[in-house]
């Protein structure tokens, strides 16, 4: 299990205006070869709180998110290196 921890990275994001872009870096050894993002609400009023999982590009050294037009809430990101775990 240690050795999953070199190729997954898991961020919280705290949230995300409609049209912000936010980048951080994954420390992972590759580009990722997928990104997963988990939108993440209160269980009260989900109705109010209607938000859109935004957009992403990845490359070797960071995730960039982009906003779709709607703010998002908390999002939970997992950047993956699969191929290396796959071989």
């Amino acid at each position: 299990m240690a050795l999953l921890g070199s190729f997954i990275d898991v961020r919280t994001i705290a949230s995300q205006a409609s049209d912000a872009t936010a980048t951080y870096a994954h420390g992972l050894p590759a580009a990722p070869d997928f990104v997963i993002i988990h939108g993440t609400s209160s269980a009260s009023g989900v109705s109010s709180n209607a938000m859109a999982l935004p957009r992403y590009a990845a490359d070797a050294t960071n995730v960039s998110l982009f906003g779709v037009g709607l703010a998002s809430g908390p999002l939970k990101v997992a950047a993956v290196v699969a191929h290396s775990i796959i071989r």
